[in-house]
This record gives C-alpha cells, sequence and structure tokens, in this order.
C-alpha cells in the first residue's frame, strides 16, 4: 500500500488491527465480565479475593490461558515480519517489558504507547548508530524508572 513515499505492508496492517482488537477485547473482558473482575480482584489483593469467594487456582489458570493465547497470536503475527531464531522471543519479550515500564505497568493502553515509542527509539537509533541499537533501547529504562522513583510516594504497609 502506497501512501505518497511511505510504503506499509499488508502484514503491518494485520498487526496494527490485531493489536487494536486485542487492546478492546481485553478491555472488554476486564471491565465486563466475571472472569475479568475476578481475575483483576485476584492480581489487586488475592486474599481478599480468596475471602470473597474467588478461587486463586482458577486465577492462576485463566491467567495463564490469556497469556498462551496472545503469546501464539503475537507469535503468528510477527512470523512473516522478522526472522525468528529460537531465542528471539527473549529479547522481543525484554523490549516487551521496556515498552510497558515506559508506558506504564497497570494500563496496556499505555503499554502499547510505550511499545510504539520503544520501535520508533529503535528504528532511529538503528539508522544513527545501528551497533548500539539494544543498548539504547535497553538504557531508556534507567531515567524511566529513576523518574517514577522520585515522583511516586510511598505509604508504609503494615
Amino acid at each position: 500500500m502506497q501512501l505518497g513515499t511511505l510504503t506499509i505492508g499488508g502484514q503491518v496492517l494485520w498487526v496494527l488491527g490485531a493489536s487494536v482488537a486485542l487492546i478492546i477485547a481485553l478491555y472488554l473482558f476486564f471491565g465486563q465480565t466475571l472472569y475479568g473482575k475476578a481475575l483483576r480482584a485476584t492480581a489487586i489483593n488475592r486474599v481478599g479475593a480468596r475471602l470473597v469467594g474467588i478461587s486463586h487456582t482458577m486465577a492462576g489458570k485463566l491467567s495463564f490461558a490469556l497469556a498462551a493465547g496472545i503469546g501464539a497470536l503475537s507469535g503468528i503475527l510477527i512470523v512473516p515480519i522478522t526472522t525468528v531464531y529460537y531465542d528471539t522471543g527473549f529479547l522481543i519479550g525484554l523490549k516487551g517489558f521496556v515498552a510497558a515500564i515506559i508506558g506504564g505497568m497497570a494500563s496496556y493502553p499505555l503499554a502499547a504507547v510505550g511499545a510504539i515509542l520503544v520501535g520508533l527509539l529503535e528504528s532511529y537509533s538503528s539508522f544513527w548508530a545501528s551497533a548500539f541499537k539494544e543498548v539504547i533501547v535497553f538504557t531508556l529504562i534507567i531515567p524511566v524508572l529513576l523518574w517514577r522513583s522520585l515522583t511516586s510516594h510511598h505509604e508504609e504497609e503494615e
């Protein structure tokens, strides 16, 4: 697909569409369904969730199944775009972790914005300093964590 001088592949459109659909589906799942609310309650307070009758075993199995489904969908979508080796997922997972830290661990739409920021930074750094593109991306986490630790207010726990 040609947009002026920009060429966009069909697979990139599929990835963007699937990402938006997944974000909407997760938003609806965690906000509207009983299982999604139970999973959120268990993640926030396991003891409190057990006291109101939510099984932490069910929450663990559900979160594992959800992670496996998202991982399978991600793998299917990324294979035509990049070369995949046996350890490719490790580097992609670390970059996803950096994106989640930048966007905030509590909000997956903001984590998606963080992923776009990490992708743009990686693209620009591979153009200017290709040997240090991973170093630049992983170094980005230090000022973000420093800023978050200085601006967050910690409360004492009992």
